[in-house]
C-alpha cells in the first residue's frame, strides 16, 4: 500500500466519515503517526538491515558510526572484507577475564564489542592501517515522503501500520475499550510471539556468534 491508501485506511477504522477531509486529524499527523508505526515494527522486529563500510586505522580500538550510517539503530555483524571472515562479538567484561590490558595488544581483529549504540571497539586492535570492516546494521526505516510512496517493509506489515494508526487515533479521543482491543490486533500482525522469538533468536545467534560460516579461535585460544 501507499501512503495515501494507508491513511484512508485508518480513518476508516476510526470511522471517519469524509477521508478525504476528515474532522478530527490532519493529513501530516496522519503521516506521522504512519512514520512511527514504522519505526516501532522495525524495532521490534529487526526486519530492516543495511551496510555500511568502516576503514581499519592502526592502532584504533574504537569506530564510531556517526555520519556513515544516519539509520542506524544498532550494529548486528561485522565482517573483515579481504579474509570474508566475520568478528566474533564479545563483552568488555569478557576481554577484562581474559587479558588485563587488553586494550593494548594489537594484531589482525578477531573480536568486537558494543561501546554504545553508534560506536563498536576491536579486539585486537589493528597493528597498522589498512583494510575494510563491512558492517551490517539494523536500521530504521526511511520516512515516507509523498502519498505515492510506499513502506520498505513487506506488505503483510502494511497491515499493522493501518492497525498501528487506529490504536493511535482511539488512544487521541481517549476510547479505552476499543484502544485496548485495537493494541491487541496490532500485535497480532506485526508482533505476534511467535515473529518476535524467530527474529530475537537470530539476532541472539548472530551477535553470539553461534552460526558460524568459518573456522575462527576464540578469546581463550589467542
Amino acid at each position: 500500500m501507499i501512503r495515501s491508501e494507508i491513511r484512508a485506511r485508518i480513518l476508516h477504522g476510526l470511522n471517519e466519515p469524509d477521508v478525504a477531509n476528515p474532522v478530527f486529524w490532519s493529513a501530516t499527523e496522519l503521516n506521522q503517526v504512519i512514520d512511527e508505526a514504522m519505526e516501532v515494527l522495525a524495532e521490534e522486529t529487526a526486519a530492516i538491515k543495511r551496510t555500511t563500510y568502516v576503514p581499519l586505522e592502526a592502532a584504533w580500538t574504537y569506530y564510531s558510526l556517526r555520519g556513515l550510517a544516519p539509520d542506524l539503530m544498532v550494529p548486528w555483524r561485522l565482517w573483515v572484507v579481504s579474509q570474508e571472515r566475520r568478528l566474533t562479538p564479545v563483552t568488555m567484561e569478557e576481554l577484562d577475564r581474559f587479558h588485563r590490558e587488553w586494550i593494548t595488544v594489537t594484531g589482525d581483529p578477531w573480536h568486537w564489542f558494543p561501546l554504545s549504540w553508534e560506536t563498536f571497539g576491536l579486539f585486537p586492535k589493528p597493528a597498522s592501517a589498512g583494510g575494510v570492516l563491512r558492517v551490517d546494521y539494523l536500521a530504521w526505516p526511511r520516512a515516507l515522503l509523498d502519498d505515492d510512496d510506499e513502506p520498505e517493509m513487506d506488505l503483510a506489515d502494511h497491515e499493522a501500520l493501518v492497525g498501528y494508526g487506529i490504536y493511535d487515533g482511539l488512544a487521541k479521543r481517549w476510547d479505552q475499550l476499543r484502544m485496548v482491543e485495537a493494541w491487541a490486533l496490532f500485535q497480532r500482525q506485526g508482533l505476534g510471539a511467535k515473529g518476535r522469538a524467530g527474529a530475537r533468536a537470530q539476532a541472539r545467534s548472530a551477535q553470539r556468534g553461534e552460526v558460524q560460516d568459518f573456522e575462527e579461535p576464540g578469546i581463550a585460544d589467542r
